[in-house]
């Protein structure tokens, strides 16, 4: 285990035994595939060697590309979202998928669930943290992040949807003169 492995690991001890867990799916078209059976093997020693409780391990199937077509990451989100878990651990970023650009957008929705996100590989541990030395990820990360500031300042949603609050306009109808023409305005309540 290297130091950045143990420094990760004392941080991840003083929170307490957690609730985690886990996300496997084998990375298509990789020359050496980390099969899904390993990482979950990976995932299941990281628990029990941090004394952590795993409760689930989430899996997606080798092909699965969009994000539509992630059902385990679906129920991985949901876990999370429900508060069922503190963390969600990985084997390495290569699960969730090959672009740096996806994994970000991942991460942050797992980080906005209320979880930790948590790699098993010594190599993605740096990528979850500051990654100082990845100026694509600080990039993307910035960019997510004034993504979000730009939906809660105009009150829209995740997904899209305009969040308002219904106020009352009653409408008010005017007639000119003594013709057919009828004009209505909309006139917003003064508060």
């Amino acid at each position: 285990m290297t130091a950045l492995m143990r420094r990760y690991d004392n941080r991840v001890r003083q929170r307490g035994i957690m609730k985690i867990a886990g996300y496997v799916r084998q990375t298509p078209g990789r020359s050496d595939p980390d099969t899904a059976f390993a990482q979950s093997e990976r995932i299941r020693r990281w628990a029990s060697e941090t004394a952590n409780e795993l409760i689930s391990v989430c899996q997606d199937h080798p092909t699965a590309s969009a994000p539509m077509d992630r059902p385990g990451f679906k129920a991985l989100l949901d876990i999370a979202r429900s508060g069922g878990t503190d963390a969600v651990v990985i084997a390495n970023l290569a699960a969730f998928s090959p672009d740096k650009i996806t994994q970000e957008i991942m991460i942050q929705d797992l980080r906005e669930a209320g979880v930790t996100v948590i790699a098993t590989d010594d190599a993605d541990i740096e990528a979850l943290g500051t990654a100082r030395d990845d100026h694509a990820r600080i990039v993307v990360r910035d960019v997510l992040a004034r993504m979000l500031e730009y939906r809660k300042a105009f009150g829209l949603s995740g997904d899209g949807e305009v969040v308002t609050r219904p106020t009352l306009v009653e409408p008010e109808i005017m007639v000119r003169d003594t013709s057919t023409d009828v004009i209505i305005e909309l006139i917003a309540p003064t508060a």
